[in-house]
């Protein structure tokens, strides 16, 4: 399916660590000052993602403006995949449950709502795949305009 590498830096819920800025800032200084400018603790970043972590990462992210720190503690959708022996939630037997619902809740700042999109094309196109297109995906998301009959478009 993929390289350790590329699973490493996808989170079973269906988002990128690998894409995050709170990873990105390992190699990029600007990065790096500019989550620190805006609050972020030094000492925390970079973040190595969910899964070298145990699900215990210090910021969630997944643009420059979408960074909330964490409430500590493991996430609950990393451990309930490992509890369910799987690697990607698409996996399991209960998908999709309640942990990926969408909440209109934080919807404009949050992915939350395209775990169940992600882990779809994951789970159809690969995770290779995937992480060419998220690149696209996640500004459709965040910065797109929805057009009846047309879906989500970039502006």
């Amino acid at each position: 399916m993929s390289t350790t590498e590329e699973k490493t830096l996808a989170a079973p819920c269906g988002l990128s660590c690998g894409h995050c800025p709170c990873y990105l800032a390992k190699d990029d200084p600007a990065v790096m000052e500019s989550l620190v400018s805006r609050g972020h603790n030094r000492d925390k970043l970079p973040c190595q993602g969910c899964r070298p972590l145990a699900g215990k990462m210090p910021y969630v992210g997944c643009t420059k403006e979408t960074i909330f720190e964490s409430p500590g503690g493991t996430c609950e959708t990393y451990a309930c995949a490992v509890e369910h022996g799987v690697d990607f939630c698409f996996e399991c037997q209960e998908f999709p449950c309640v942990k990926l619902q969408p909440c209109a809740d934080l919807a404009n700042n949050l992915p939350h709502n395209m775990k169940v999109f992600n882990l779809c094309y994951i789970k159809h196109k690969g995770l290779t795949e995937w992480l060419k297109k998220y690149p696209e995906i996640m500004p459709r998301y965040f910065g797109g305009k929805m057009v009846i009959c047309k879906g989500p478009q970039l502006k």
